[in-house]
């Protein structure tokens, strides 16, 4: 599992139980507060905080973030990173319901040519757990 040290923000290499930059020792995570600074680091101004905190809120599933990762794709539409945009609408996929679903079904044409596939898989993903 990776983590984003939640003192720091560095990202941490896979394996590491403490930050190779503050010390924080990862076993000291609680799953609430780490929520919570995974959600604030989606506005972190490092891309890779930003990308990170994306995959890792999809891996764990943290649903209290769908609001602000639908929330950071109806901004800056133009400027936004493709990358980043594909990790937020992938953690969507794992972690969505209708809402989700159906804000992705319709703004998929706003994605980037690089999301586009993403989208299509989230929105099965979201599909097949209302089976």
């Amino acid at each position: 599992m990776r983590y984003i040290c939640p003192n720091c923000f560095k990202i941490a290499d896979i394996g590491d139980e403490k930050c190779q930059k503050c010390g924080y020792d990862f076993k000291n995570i609680v799953n609430d507060d780490y929520s919570r600074k995974l959600i604030t680091a989606l506005n972190h101004p490092d891309y890779n905080v930003q990308y990170m905190a994306a995959k890792i809120i999809g891996e764990l599933k943290i649903k209290e973030a769908k609001s602000a990762l639908i929330e950071f794709l109806k901004k800056d539409k133009k400027n936004r990173d493709p990358y980043i945009e594909q990790a937020i609408v992938a953690a969507l996929g794992e972690i969505g319901d209708k809402t989700a679903y159906d804000y992705i079904y319709n703004n998929i044409d706003n994605f980037s040519i690089l999301t586009k596939n993403i989208a299509l898989i989230a929105l099965e993903n979201i599909k097949s757990r209302f089976n």
